[in-house]
């Protein structure tokens, strides 16, 4: 049951999602008070449950070669169950070569770090990720720029 106190993570599904699946996603997210419409070229990924989705990442391409990580969301009763970390690392593995970074929450810098993200300055991350990093950060949003940086990375995806 998805109520149950914990979570049998190797019973969870995990999928990239398709074009014609993303109206699913959004409908998720949608549950989950989240404005997003995910994309047909962004990278999407859900971790599912007899059935049900329960957890999804947008992982947006750069015109730099890395991705931006959006709406890392968790069904609500499931939250600080290894939901996210789960989803989080398959989704990495999937990235091949390239890098993938994030504007993070200032409450979630731990989790992101035991995920092996590393904290950046704009100055350090391709210029895609910096405009727009910038352009948050004007506007009081708090983030913290941070990034996973795949050990295979191409030269590509650096400054």
């Amino acid at each position: 049951m998805l109520l149950d106190l914990a979570v049998d993570l190797e019973k969870c599904t995990l999928e990239h999602i398709s074009e014609l699946r993303l109206p699913l996603v959004n409908r998720f997210y949608s549950s989950c008070n989240y404005r997003v419409k995910c994309g047909r070229f962004e990278h999407v990924y859900s971790l599912s449950l007899e059935g049900k989705i329960i957890a999804a990442a947008r992982l947006i391409p750069q015109r730099s070669g890395c991705f931006l990580l959006r709406n890392l969301c968790v069904e609500p009763a499931l939250r600080h169950k290894g939901v996210a970390s789960h989803l989080l690392r398959a989704t990495m593995k999937s990235l091949a070569e390239a890098n993938c970074y994030c504007y993070a929450l200032p409450h979630l810098q731990k989790f992101y770090v035991a995920l092996q993200f590393k904290y950046f300055t704009p100055e350090e991350v391709p210029q895609d990720i910096a405009e727009m990093y910038i352009r948050h950060r004007e506007r009081k949003r708090g983030w913290i720029l941070m990034g996973y940086i795949n050990s295979q990375a191409s030269k590509q995806s650096t400054p």
